[in-house]
């Protein structure tokens, strides 16, 4: 309870108390006693302290602290509330996160049932396979019991066409004669166009050359000059150089004491022509100059001390430059005997690289031998008078006053010479370096045209290049269709087992049979012939192509290097979509071979019977479906791998083991892991979707068969992801 000495105060309190006046700030008495806990004892009850103000002050006292108790409480109610809101963002991330991982175990297991489902097509697969090769050795067996069936009824039918066939024998034959001669025109044209193309080729390349020797020849010849103007530029510099830490410095410092004593001389010839002369002047100024050429003389010392020593040293360097010159062109000599042995028509580049090799240590090794006359020629009797004269002026002592005025005048005539001649030698350094940028700036310029000159001449040989393969690539096409196209070994084989089963063994049946086996052996020659010349110009163009780029990166070395290695993934992409064609032709291949020989076994064992017209066409359709199927499939086959026929049961396994998640924000996306197994390598790449419909578009736009077949189908997002 507050306690007042005046008697109306505590009455008017009381009343306000009883009517609630007071109710609105909240007073207790544990808030009264925290705020009444700072009012000093005296203030509360000194009578003569705020008579009437004290009450007002208490009152805001306390509605302050009201006020500052309530912020508190409004602060750390708002700081609850915050802590309550991170809680729940917590708690709602850690529902978020137990989410993303039960969606993620619910993908691996998806992803496990599709890998599942996969293993299990696959094996379906191979046993589709399997009962389809057991389904072809079926359908053969029961061809070979059609055959063996046809094979009696040709028994019993041969013995009435005999002539029929040998009339058809003869015109077959004729038939044979004209392809054969016309085969034989078509391979004597292309033999003329080898000819042609190879000559057109070597042209080609004579002239490439030259002008890549002329390219080069231009370029040593700009690189000397400018080595050249580098080194007198180099040179210019040094002399400058020992011009200035010799004597430029110095002379500056000797004309300017030399003037000073001049002035004293002056100043002292000029009071004696007034009649005031001073002999304490004159003293000190021949002082001054005797002082002067003592410290000159000590100067000239130190300097000649020096210069012997850098002479000594140059000598040594000189002699030093001379052996490892030595030493060089033996080297060089018995590399290039060793060279020449090998290739004797490289000696000219060779003698010309080591020319370019010796050139800058003969320009170094008579730069320096330059220096070293010049210093004994020049610059060391110059010191030695200088220094004789100081001596001789030191030992004789001072001359008259206008002896020494006119001696001084003279040196420092000598020294304003000499700092002319560094000037004028300063000058010509700043032309000389005139000169060596522009020429380097000129060097430059053309070896930009030279550079341009030789992407112009790489870009002609290209193509050329690329002309010659399509031309050879041409050729190749025409002997290939050429090959196709002729079935005259099939025929004359017919024709010769045909003549073999003939029972009336002849005169004109011996020539045909031996016309027929010089016009095979003839058309193999001319056949093997043409292989070997198309091979050995295919060998000559790359050979020449390989020796052309090994050139280039001999020249290319001295100002780039530039190298670009390719994927073993392209080479193998357009393999894996032909797996099922080759394992089929291979299956259907095998069938048809196995039923050759036993076709030729029965043949054998029934050459004496003669045949039937119907048995003649049958046996000649089947022969004509034999090879066109025999051709066809040596067209898939000559597209596979080359591998062994036992390893082509399954050559490509392509995998999508798992796809896995990359990037971030909106470069968000998912790769899909690929392994393509073929044969004993096995590649692992990484791809997006979009790159298999750029693959896809790619392949349909080099192979045609891509964009009409069946089996080279994109396959959908959400069959990719199955497989994944």
């Amino acid at each position: 309870m507050f306690r007042f000495n005046h008697p109306k105060e505590a009455a008017k309190l009381r009343e306000k108390r009883k009517s609630g006046l007071l109710s609105s700030f909240s007073l207790s008495m544990t808030d009264l006693s925290k705020s009444c806990e700072n009012l000093s004892a005296v203030m509360l009850y000194n009578p003569g302290l705020f008579p009437v103000k004290g009450p007002i002050c208490l009152r805001l006292e306390f509605e302050r602290q009201q006020r500052e108790e309530l912020e508190k409480l409004e602060s750390k109610r708002k700081q609850i509330e915050e802590m309550e809101e991170k809680q729940k963002s917590d708690k709602a991330e850690l529902v978020r996160m137990q989410q993303e991982v039960e969606s993620q175990r619910k993908e691996t297991e998806i992803v496990q049932l599709q890998i599942r489902k996969q293993e299990e097509s696959l094996k379906q697969r191979s046993v589709h396979i399997e009962s389809r090769l057991k389904d072809l050795l079926a359908e053969r067996e029961k061809f070979e019991e059609e055959r063996l069936r046809e094979q009696q009824e040709i028994e019993l039918q041969k013995k009435k066409q005999q002539e029929e066939i040998f009339a058809r024998v003869k015109e077959e034959l004729q038939r044979l004669q004209e392809l054969n001669h016309n085969e034989k025109v078509e391979k004597m044209q292309i033999f003329r166009e080898l000819e042609k193309l190879k000559k057109e080729k070597d042209e080609q390349y004579l002239k490439l050359e030259l002008e890549k020797k002329r390219l080069e020849e231009q370029e040593r010849e700009q690189v000397l000059l400018v080595a050249h103007l580098e080194e007198q530029l180099r040179e210019k510099q040094v002399m400058i150089e020992l011009l200035k830490r010799g004597d430029v410095q110095r002379l500056e410092e000797e004309r300017r004491n030399l003037e000073e004593i001049r002035e004293s001389f002056l100043k002292v010839k000029e009071a004696r022509s007034e009649g005031d002369e001073s002999h304490e002047e004159l003293e000190k100024a021949q002082c001054d100059f005797v002082e002067f050429k003592r410290k000159q003389l000590e100067q000239l010392a130190i300097l000649e001390k020096d210069l012997i020593q850098q002479m000594d040293h140059l000598e040594k360097e000189i002699a030093d430059e001379k052996r490892a010159m030595e030493t060089l062109k033996f080297a060089d000599e018995e590399c290039l005997n060793l060279k020449r042995d090998d290739e004797n028509s490289m000696d000219g580049i060779l003698k010309a690289e080591e020319v370019d090799k010796m050139k800058p240590v003969e320009y170094r090794l008579q730069s320096k031998i330059r220096q070293l006359e010049y210093l004994k020629s020049n610059h060391l009797p110059a010191l030695l008078e200088e220094k004789q004269r100081a001596s001789e002026v030191l030992d004789r002592g001072l001359l008259g006053l206008d002896n020494t005025l006119y001696q001084i005048e003279k040196e420092i005539e000598e020294k304003e010479e000499r700092l002319a001649q560094y000037r004028a030698s300063t000058n010509q350094l700043q032309q000389l370096q005139e000169t060596f940028e522009f020429t380097a700036n000129v060097a430059r310029q053309e070896g930009k045209v030279r550079k341009k000159e030789k992407e112009i001449l790489e870009s002609r040989e290209k193509q050329q290049r690329e002309a010659l393969e399509q031309a050879v690539a041409k050729l190749e096409r025409r002997h290939f269709a050429l090959q196709r196209r002729s079935t005259i070994d099939f025929e004359i084989e017919e024709q010769k087992q045909k003549l073999a089963t003939l029972n009336n063994s002849c005169g004109e049946q011996a020539g045909l049979q031996a016309s027929l086996e010089a016009e095979q052996k003839a058309l193999e020659q001319d056949r093997e012939r043409l292989d070997h010349e198309i091979q050995q110009l295919k060998q000559k163009i790359y050979g020449g192509d390989g020796a052309q780029k090994g050139n280039h990166g001999i020249l290319d070395e001295r100002v780039s290097h530039s190298t670009s290695p390719a994927s073993p993934t392209k080479a193998q992409a357009p393999a894996a979509p032909l797996v099922d064609d080759r394992i089929n032709a291979f299956i259907e291949q095998e069938v048809q071979r196995r039923l050759q020989n036993i076709h030729h076994k029965a043949e054998d064992n029934h050459v004496s019977v003669s045949w039937s017209s119907e048995s003649f066409k049958d046996n000649e359709r089947h022969n004509n479906s034999t090879v066109q199927r025999k051709l066809k499939y040596e067209r898939m086959v000559c597209r596979s791998l080359g591998a062994n026929p036992d390893d082509l049961k399954d050559p490509i396994k392509i995998s999508i083991p798992r796809y896995v998640l990359c990037g971030q924000g909106k470069d968000e996306h998912y790769e899909f892991e690929i392994k393509i197994t073929v044969l004993d390598e096995t590649w692992t790449v990484f791809r997006r979707y979009s790159r298999f419909r750029e693959l896809h578009r790619t392949l349909k736009l080099k192979y045609p068969e891509v964009s009409s077949g069946c089996h080279f189908r994109i396959p959908s997002k959400e069959a990719l992801w199955k497989q994944g």
